[in-house]
């Protein structure tokens, strides 16, 4: 009686872990299936083949979210990439040299005009990640709305866990003699990974 007994305990504990793991199996599914990831690689096309930035940050900025499983779309300054381009926009609005080089430009342009409309334009940028940093640092139930990322040599990267909603992804990176960046919007919807192909900078400065 007494091994039948303890046979049965045992018999009951292991059902028990049986039953744990398949409720933990079960939460962890969900819970990946609630969430998506975005991946690709950056860098510039050049004769067909991608030249790897030789130095690059990837950030990962929460625009928007989804509503009835549909994308806002909205102006949603209570987001990390709600702020971003709030802080762009006004910064490059406000920037005089900017404006005046923009005027000149439309009347008698000169050869090294773009490299310096680029350089406003990334110094914009700059500042407008800066202080994205300093929001979210005032604000840090925010702050998973950011994801900073280093890619590798190859200009291969990846961002998992990502909530659903409307992405900002800005890259700040130098390619051989150019300081640049790449911008993307995407839309993520729960359970997807999305793969970006961030190989045509949008402004670009030779340094």
């Amino acid at each position: 009686m007494k091994g039948a007994s303890t046979l049965l305990v045992v018999v009951a504990a292991v059902a028990v872990i049986i039953d744990t793991a398949n409720v933990c199996s079960e939460t962890v599914a969900a819970q990946r299936s609630n969430v998506g990831g975005l991946n690709g690689r950056v860098g510039a096309t050049k004769s067909g083949e991608v030249v790897p930035p030789e130095s690059a940050t990837i950030y990962v900025l929460y625009s928007n979210q989804m509503e009835s499983a549909r994308f806002s779309h909205g102006n949603d300054n209570d987001t990390a990439g709600g702020q971003f381009h709030y802080y762009l926009n006004n910064l490059l609005e406000k920037n005089k040299e900017l404006k005046s080089l923009q005027k000149r430009v439309h009347h008698n342009p000169q050869p090294g005009d773009a490299n310096q409309m680029a350089a406003y334009y990334l110094q914009s940028v700059d500042e407008a990640l800066t202080r994205v940093r300093s929001w979210l640092t005032k604000h840090p139930d925010r702050s998973w709305q950011l994801k900073t990322i280093a890619p590798d040599a190859q200009g291969f990267w990846s961002a998992e866990g990502l909530q659903p909603g409307g992405y900002s992804v800005v890259v700040r990176g130098r390619l051989p003699g150019y300081d640049a960046d790449w911008e993307e919007e995407v839309d993520l919807a729960a359970g997807r990974t999305i793969s970006l192909p961030l190989t045509r900078p949008r402004f670009f400065r030779h340094e």
